[in-house]
C-alpha cells in the first residue's frame, strides 16, 4: 500500500511525488499513459521529429523547484530571455531587456508610447514582484500601495490597462496575446498580465527561456528525480474511479479493475475531471458540482511547422507576435466562444533548432480559438491551419514555400479560468472538501502554466497536516 498516490506525471505531478516521497512517504505516480510529462513530452509528429503538445518555451518554471530538486544541473538553456518582437506591416517592433533599446524602437511608433514606457514598465514589475507572496508561495498581499492597485486591477480589464499605457497599434497589439489566457474585456483580466510579468526565469523578471532539447528535457530531469526520491511510476495505469471510505479518500481503482489503496490522492487533473466524474455524485458536495461543471469554452492550439530553412524576418531569436487591431480582439473572443474558427487570430512563433541546419522548426501558439468548435476539429482545423500560414506568409514572406511538414494539436478540454482565482491563497484551489484528496495540477495554478509551484505547494501542505494529524 501506498501512502499517496498522485494521478498524473505531468510536471506538477511528478513535483508533488518527489517532495512527498523526499518527506519520507511512500509514493506512487498512476500514469495512464506510456509516457511520462504531460503536455511537456515529445508525443506530436512534425516530419522526422516529435514535440511536445504543450510549451515551446518556459516562462513561469518555480525557481524554488529548480534548485531543491537540483534540476538545474540537467537543464541548460539555448535561450534565456527570447525578447517579444511583433511584426506588424512589415516592420519589426521589438522589447529587448533593455528599456533604452525598446524606448527607441518605440519612438518610431509613438513618442508617448516611448517616454511612457520606462514608468509603466518599472510600476508593472514592480507591482508583479509584491504580488509573488500570494502567488509564488501560500501567504498574502501585505503592503498599503500593493493592495491598492491589486483592489483597482481587480475590476480592471486586461485591454483598459493596455490602453491606458500604449497609444500605438503595434505596441497595443503586441501585448494582447497574454491577455487572451482570459476573456480580455472582463474586470480583473488585467491581473493576468500582472501574473505574466511576476514570473520569472534564469533570474530575470518577465523572461521567456528555451532549453537544449525542448521541454521534455524537463520530463527526463523530474523523472530521475522522482526516481531516485522512490517514487514508484506505473504506465498504462488509468483511473477510472475514486475509492471512499466514508467520506476520505481510501484509493484510485483503474479502468483494469485493480484498486490502489492510498491514504492521500493528488490528481493532476481538471477539478471537473476529478471531483465530478471520479467522484460518487454528491461526493464534493453541490456546490463544488455547480461551480465546476462548466469548462473553458475558448483555449490556445498549437502548429509546428518544418521548414527547410529560416526565413530572413525570424533570423533573430525572438519570440514572434503577430496580430491586428486590439479593437478585434473582444470580437475574436465571441466568435470562438460561439465555436467559430476566428476571422482575426494571434500569434506567438518561436524557431526551434532540433537538428542539424538549415532545417529547424517553427513552434506557433494560437489565440483564441474554440475548444469545441461547432463543426469539431478535424474540419476546423482544415480552415485555421490554411488561415495561420496566411497570416505568417503576409509578415514572414517565403515561410509556405519552406514548409516540409507540420503537426497541429488542438485546445485540450481544461476548466475555466476563474479571475477570483488570482486573488485567493493556493490552500483554495488545492485542497477539496473530501479527507485526503487534492488537486496539483494546472486546475491548481492561478494561472494554467507549466510552473512546478502547485506540486511543491500542495506536497508542503499535506507534510504540514500530516504533522498536525499523525
Amino acid at each position: 500500500m501506498s501512502e499517496v498516490l498522485v494521478i498524473g506525471a505531468g510536471v506538477n505531478g511528478l513535483v508533488a511525488a518527489t517532495y512527498l516521497a523526499r518527506a519520507g512517504a511512500a509514493v506512487t505516480v498512476l500514469e495512464a499513459g506510456d509516457i511520462a510529462g504531460g503536455v511537456c513530452a515529445n508525443r506530436v509528429p512534425v516530419g522526422n521529429y516529435a514535440v511536445p503538445a504543450g510549451p515551446h518555451a518556459f516562462s513561469a518554471l518555480d525557481p524554488r523547484v529548480l534548485k531543491d530538486l537540483e534540476l538545474t544541473k540537467r537543464l541548460v538553456f539555448v535561450h534565456r530571455d527570447l525578447p517579444l518582437t511583433f511584426l506588424r506591416d512589415g516592420e519589426a517592433l521589438a522589447f529587448p531587456r533593455d528599456v533604452h533599446e525598446t524606448e527607441r524602437a518605440l519612438a518610431r511608433q509613438s513618442a508617448k508610447d516611448a517616454a511612457h514606457y520606462p514608468v509603466f514598465r518599472r510600476s508593472h514589475f514592480g507591482f508583479a514582484r509584491a504580488m509573488r507572496s500570494l502567488w509564488w508561495e501560500d501567504g498574502a498581499v501585505t503592503g498599503e500601495e500593493t493592495y491598492a492597485r491589486l483592489r483597482r486591477l481587480q475590476v480592471t480589464s486586461a485591454l483598459a490597462l493596455i490602453d491606458e499605457n500604449f497609444e500605438s497599434e503595434s505596441a497595443r497589439a503586441a501585448f494582447a496575446f497574454d491577455a487572451l489566457a482570459t476573456n480580455p474585456s472582463a474586470p480583473g483580466s488585467a491581473l493576468v498580465l500582472a501574473w505574466a510579468a511576476a514570473q520569472e526565469m534564469c533570474g530575470l523578471q518577465g523572461a521567456v527561456a528555451v532549453p537544449l532539447g525542448g521541454p521534455a528535457i524537463l520530463v527526463d530531469a523530474l523523472v530521475a528525480a522522482a526516481t531516485a526520491a522512490g517514487v514508484d511510476i506505473r504506465f498504462n495505469a488509468e483511473v477510472a474511479r475514486l475509492d471512499l471510505a466514508g467520506e476520505a479518500i481510501r484509493g484510485a481503482v483503474l479502468t483494469s479493475g485493480e484498486t490502489v489503496e492510498g491514504r492521500t490522492v493528488l490528481s493532476c487533473l481538471s477539478r471537473k475531471k476529478t471531483l465530478l466524474e471520479f467522484l460518487p455524485p454528491g461526493a464534493a458536495g453541490f456546490a463544488a458540482a455547480r461551480k465546476y461543471a462548466t469548462v473553458a469554452e475558448v483555449g490556445e492550439a498549437k502548429l509546428v511547422l518544418a521548414l527547410k530553412a529560416c526565413p530572413a524576418p525570424l533570423a533573430h531569436p525572438a519570440r514572434y507576435g503577430i496580430g491586428e487591431r486590439l479593437e478585434n480582439v473582444v470580437l475574436s473572443y465571441a466568435e470562438a466562444r460561439a465555436g467559430r474558427i476566428p476571422s482575426d487570430l494571434y500569434l506567438e512563433a518561436v524557431v526551434i533548432e532540433p537538428g542539424e541546419p538549415p532545417e529547424i522548426l517553427l513552434s506557433i501558439r494560437i489565440r483564441p480559438v474554440p475548444v469545441a468548435p461547432a463543426e469539431g476539429w478535424k474540419s476546423a482545423a482544415a480552415e485555421l491551419v490554411p488561415a495561420v500560414v496566411r497570416m505568417l506568409e503576409r509578415q514572414v514572406p517565403g515561410v509556405a514555400a519552406a514548409i516540409t511538414a507540420f503537426g497541429f494539436v488542438p485546445p485540450a478540454p481544461r476548466d475555466a479560468l476563474c479571475l477570483a482565482d488570482l486573488v485567493e491563497p493556493w490552500r483554495t484551489r488545492i485542497a477539496t472538501p473530501v479527507r485526503g484528496l487534492y488537486l496539483c495540477g494546472a486546475a491548481a495554478e492561478p494561472v494554467p502554466c507549466v510552473s512546478g509551484r502547485a506540486g511543491r505547494i500542495a506536497a508542503a501542505m499535506i507534510a504540514a497536516e500530516w504533522e498536525r494529524t499523525p
